[in-house]
């Protein structure tokens, strides 16, 4: 449509030039043959040949016959009906300046044009017609079709039981290990004091923090509100690397089947002796709250 829009824009323009130029010539050749015309002349008191110019007038439209241009009448004289689109020049001679109107009667369209309009809107039509189509087809198929739900594998957690003195993995959550009161508790005050201070370096030649005790205090205390018959409360300084081997076995238990997820939760070993050996730190470095799930607590 738009390069139809600018063929007829074109066309518009080069028909109104040629005529315009059809009408200079026109012009030109009544100048030239003024003095062989028997036109009234009021000056003279001459009241001229009106059929010689209608003559005249007819000649001249039979070679314009196909330029859209028509002589309508000579100083008035015609025989052609009364009409408004009419385009009067005025003609200047020695001594006399006469009055010419002209009918423009080229078209925009012609027949070859319409033709080409009417081709393009109906392939214009057909073209919009398929795209709706398509595209209504596209939205149909979309509804139609199954939603895949891309869900994130949950990332495992540990899941410690106060009520039953268990750890297991989420994954496996049948699979239970039991853990005694003292390791229990103290990895679980391990957990919460490595979350809340991951900067802290807990090293077994060191002594072991207060609030870390305080933490594996609270955990005992809440065993014994939920019913576990205890003798008397452990002393979690001593026999600290006892405590964690402890620990360490239930989770290679819990973990044997996700040997990647343990690191996540194992206090590590010390390697080598003397020097290495006191640089040792087992405290969690990258557990977060959302790693684990405490029942009970």
């Amino acid at each position: 449509m738009v390069f139809f829009a600018t063929f007829i824009a074109a066309k518009a323009y080069q028909t109104t030039s040629n005529d315009e130029l059809t009408l200079a010539k026109v012009e030109n050749r009544i100048a030239l043959d003024l003095n062989h015309l028997n036109l009234p002349d009021d000056f003279l008191k001459h009241s001229g040949s009106k059929d010689m110019v209608l003559n005249y007038i007819a000649r001249l439209n039979a070679q314009l016959a196909d330029s859209g241009v028509m002589v309508y009448s000579i100083e008035g004289i015609s025989d052609y009906p009364a009409r408004a689109d009419l385009i009067t020049k005025q003609l200047h001679a020695p001594q006399k300046t006469l009055l010419v109107s002209f009918v423009v009667t080229s078209s925009l369209f012609s027949k070859n044009d319409i033709a080409v309009l009417i081709l393009v809107c109906l392939i214009s039509a057909a073209l919009t017609y398929l795209l709706f189509i398509s595209e209504r087809t596209k939205i149909q198929i979309a509804k139609h079709e199954p939603e895949i739900e891309l869900q994130a594998e949950e990332k495992p957690r540990l899941i410690v039981d106060l009520q039953n003195k268990t750890l297991a993995a989420s994954c496996a959550i049948d699979k239970t290990v039991a853990l005694a009161n003292k390791p229990l508790c103290f990895y679980l005050a391990l957990v919460e004091f490595c979350i809340e201070h991951p900067d802290v370096v807990l090293n077994q030649n060191k002594d072991v923090p207060e609030e870390l005790l305080t933490l594996a205090n609270k955990y005992f205390y809440r065993l014994v509100e939920l019913g576990h018959t205890i003798r008397k409360r452990p002393n979690f300084t001593n026999s600290l690397e006892k405590t964690l081997s402890e620990i360490r076995a239930a989770l290679d238990e819990v973990w044997q089947d996700q040997l990647e997820i343990k690191e996540t939760y194992y206090p590590p070993k010390a390697h080598g002796e003397g020097s290495r050996s006191r640089l040792h730190h087992y405290g969690l470095k990258t557990i977060e709250i959302a790693d684990i799930e405490v029942i009970g607590k």
